[in-house]
């Protein structure tokens, strides 16, 4: 295990973090180049025609089913995390999570709008969004506040954003000014919290649950010092969107991180890890993780960048958390 986890997931270059941020190395200039160009592809609806064709053409029966069929092919996934020391009056409580909608892309609209449903018929007791509600810049909130107002939960509604939801393409990428002002309109027109280098406690009780959200790591705006103030008796749920933030989070000051951003990689063939993963740390693309004392769930999300998905389908996931 210790050589395949060389070959496929080889060594990073760590972060750095003070009290006030997290420093993120930015891009080398030619990788920056070519990630302005694939977001500006991305952005191009002939673009995704030409992928269309070539999936549809290039590989007939393949092509078809990772172009129009695994992209909305949506898993509920069920998860129950036993963490130590969870209080009474916690245990049992579910909750659904949900990452990268990218609201605005190929993503067909008929599509986030049963995902929505889908959420309302579980009945979670909280919902958590871990980022990346638009794709690009967003003409306006209206779209996003129409699907996200059909989120409720007895314990509220919560949310990190992405680093779509800042514009942002790449480490050190400037942005798009005023993307994440239309975002955070519309988190806060459809109800939900949005945590940003902060935490509140939730279902109440001696020891409630401290859920924690850390802000977007490329944009710059991620800090950790929040985690800090919190009483060391609670437990602690921590939403960020890139699971690189692992890289600064000392391995006892959490009990579960949410993450999402890498979408599974889009494209897997098992039992192989995805080639891409859009993260430094290619080893946490997808999945459950241990970590420390705690665990490290990976969503593969709801939508896409480009409208292909090859043994990464988007899911919806329910954790039940339990005491030990």
């Amino acid at each position: 295990m210790e050589s395949m986890e060389g070959l496929f997931f080889p060594q990073v270059s760590p972060l750095r973090a003070d009290r006030s941020r997290v420093v993120v190395p930015p891009c080398p200039p030619w990788r920056a180049k070519l990630q302005e160009r694939l977001a500006a592809w991305s952005r191009n609806p002939r673009a995704h025609q030409l992928l269309r064709v070539l999936l549809l053409c290039g590989l007939p029966g393949i092509g078809a089913y990772a172009h129009l069929v695994e992209p909305v092919w949506l898993q509920v996934k069920q998860l129950t995390l036993p963490l130590q020391g969870l209080p009474t009056h916690l245990d049992g409580l579910r909750l659904v999570h949900l990452s990268d909608l990218h609201v605005g892309s190929a993503v067909p609209l008929w599509f986030l709008a049963r995902v929505m449903e889908t959420v309302r018929r579980l009945a979670p007791d909280m919902i958590v969004l871990t980022g990346d509600f638009v794709h690009a810049d967003p003409d306006g909130p209206a779209q996003l506040v129409g699907l996200l107002s059909q989120l409720r939960a007895p314990h509220g509604v919560f949310a990190v954003l992405g680093n779509h939801d800042y514009g942002v393409n790449y480490p050190g990428h400037a942005g798009v000014k005023g993307v994440e002002t239309v975002v955070m309109t519309a988190l806060e027109r459809a109800g939900i919290v949005l945590l940003r280098n902060t935490w509140v406690p939730v279902a109440g009780g001696q020891r409630p649950l401290a859920l924690v959200g850390i802000d977007e790591l490329w944009s710059g705006r991620a800090q950790i010092d929040a985690l800090e103030t919190i009483p060391p008796s609670y437990p602690r749920l921590v939403l960020s969107h890139n699971p690189d933030i692992l890289q600064v989070l000392p391995q006892t000051s959490f009990d579960v991180l949410l993450c999402g951003h890498t979408h599974g990689g889009q494209v897997r063939i098992p039992p192989f890890p995805p080639p891409f993963t859009a993260t430094v740390n290619r080893r946490f693309w997808a999945g459950l993780y241990t970590h420390g004392r705690g665990v490290v769930f990976v969503s593969r999300g709801i939508g896409y960048t480009w409208q292909v998905r090859l043994g990464a389908r988007p899911e919806c996931v329910v954790i039940t958390l339990t005491g030990r």
